[in-house]
């Protein structure tokens, strides 16, 4: 995967320092280390980080910075099941991850520390479909920390042998490795904004605040919900329409019967 990747990047046809602006969005629970991959990926400490009792961010917010010619911001959000804050101020900073990234979110970058991950944070990932639309997968990639405690090389093997990782790796679009501690290593950067970069291609196009308002419109959780009720109801109607007309039918055969006596 790296080797193609690298030939990408030597491939004249999509070329990885460019003008264009690049606005990615950091998605996890409290304290898996979104401020420090923000910080690795700009190259510079912007977002405060660090171990705490409490979630340390509380508010979406995004620093910018330009890496290899192109300009390049990160939003951090405050983490799901914050205990910080309320569901209505959650989602609200969700909300504002998706303006602050006007005029849209090239990437979500779902952050799972390595060797942690379990079928809480798949669970997670619906929560995200939740919050953003069922269709912000195909924007979504796996972002693993720690990357200094994983051995790369086999990481594509580890995934394979956790049914969990795989299913969630394979619902997203791919997954990165970032090791936090060392931030000159820009290689590490340089393949993450590729893979961003390919993302990009295959969905011609990007997520944006309309693709955002529309999933609010339209719950889909509560819609499918709305669709099972109504089946059920067109179900239930004719069932009794059925034993109506059995129940009528049978008067009139009794009726009948009583006649010809």
């Amino acid at each position: 995967m790296a080797e193609n990747l690298r030939q990408r990047r030597n491939n004249a046809e999509a070329p990885l320092e460019n003008n264009d602006n690049i606005n990615i969005v950091l998605l996890g629970k409290t304290g898996v280390g979104k401020s420090s991959a923000a910080n690795t990926i700009l190259g510079e400490n912007r977002f405060r980080c660090g171990r705490s009792l409490s979630a340390v961010t509380a508010i979406s917010s995004v620093e910018r910075s330009v890496i290899n010619g192109r300009s390049v911001s990160v939003i951090d959000t405050p983490g799901f099941f914050c205990t910080n804050l309320s569901k209505e101020k959650l989602s609200e900073e969700f909300a504002r991850s998706v303006y602050l990234s006007a005029p849209g979110v090239h990437a979500f970058l779902f952050v799972v520390p390595f060797g942690r991950f379990t079928k809480q944070e798949e669970e997670i990932l619906k929560q995200v479909q939740q919050v953003y639309g069922k269709d912000v997968l195909k924007h979504v990639i796996i972002l693993f920390t720690y990357g200094d405690e994983c051995d790369r090389e086999n990481m594509q093997a580890e995934i394979e042998g956790n049914e969990v990782i795989k299913r969630v790796v394979e619902k997203c679009q791919n997954y990165h490795v970032l090791n936090n501690r060392d931030l000159t290593d820009r290689q590490q950067v340089d393949d993450l904004l590729l893979k961003i970069d390919t993302m990009i291609e295959w969905n011609q196009g990007f997520y944006t605040n309309e693709m955002y308002k529309l999933a609010q419109m339209w719950p889909w959780e509560k819609f499918w919900k709305f669709v099972q009720d109504v089946c059920d109801a067109i179900v239930a109607f004719f069932l009794n329409l059925r034993n109506r007309f059995d129940n009528s039918s049978i008067q009139r055969l009794t009726q009948y019967t009583k006649l010809c006596t």
